[in-house]
This record gives C-alpha cells, structure tokens and sequence, in this order.
C-alpha cells in the first residue's frame, strides 16, 4: 500500500518514482487528490494501469491493475 499526503503538486512524480514497484493489487491512497488533477487523471485511466475511485470526502482510492 502507497499513502500519498504531502505536496499535492507532487502526486503524479511520486507515482512516477514508485510505480514501477507496484504489484498489481496495490492499493494507493491519495488524501486530497483534487488538487492534483493530471494525478486524477493518471490513476483514472485504466490504460495506464489503474482503477480508482473517489473514497470519502477528498481521499482517492486506486489499485494497481495492470
């Protein structure tokens, strides 16, 4: 599991760094994902590997499927 808090602006590199490491089956939680809208759209794409979805108020709940 991958918890993202910090720098919204840096979700999408961090992905980036650790993606290659993800199993399929990781899940990623990303706390107030809204503010980093190109990070939404990666992990909202299921042809960059992903299944995602918004889970409580402003956490983003992703798996990685591929």
């Amino acid at each position: 599991m991958l918890l993202l808090d910090g720098a919204k602006a840096l979700y999408t590199e961090v992905l980036s760094l650790v993606e290659r490491r993800l199993r399929p089956g990781a899940l990623i939680v990303a706390d107030n994902a809204d503010f980093c809208p190109e990070y939404l759209e990666r992990v909202r794409s299921t042809a960059a590997g992903y299944m995602s979805t918004p889970f409580a108020e402003d956490v983003e709940l992703s798996m990685r499927i591929g």
